[in-house]
């Protein structure tokens, strides 16, 4: 038996991890929160419902890609994919993140009811929904 983990193996075991952390954060932010968000999950499928709004993801074990779409009452449908990656990230609008950062991502989108990007915050930059901004290194 190897000791190797293969990819789709793998790709099954970050999308648990994923689903881990939106459950986690999800817990976290019904701590500040009038309309409580609740996960509903399944193998291949999870939804963070909140208010009015429902984002669901699936999960494609043999690609580790995700298919997500956002539905609200108040605003239009937003949809969007993702893969995870073997090295424990996400690639998402042509960059790579951390699966935390995505998953407290994904997690305000559906708490918001409007799509919005890190950036129209301030100070934090880059968020799963919009490419980072080039560091200074990357502009050389």
């Amino acid at each position: 038996m190897s000791a190797t983990v293969t990819e789709p193996t793998l790709q099954i075991e970050l999308w648990i991890s994923f689903v881990s952390l939106l459950r986690s954060y999800a817990a976290a932010a019904n701590l500040n929160s009038a309309a409580p968000a609740h996960i509903e999950e399944s193998e291949n499928s999870v939804a963070i419902v909140a208010a009015e709004s429902r984002l669901e993801m699936h999960f494609d074990s043999d690609t580790g890609k995700v298919r997500w779409h956002k539905r609200a009452a108040s605003s239009s449908p937003i949809a969007g994919t993702f893969e995870l990656l073997p090295q424990g990230s996400i690639a998402i609008n042509g960059a790579t993140k951390d699966l935390d950062h995505v998953a407290i991502d994904f997690i305000e989108i559906a708490l918001k009811g409007h799509e919005f990007t890190r950036a129209e915050k301030g100070p934090q930059k880059g968020g799963a929904l919009a490419p980072a901004a080039p560091t200074e290194e990357e502009k050389r």
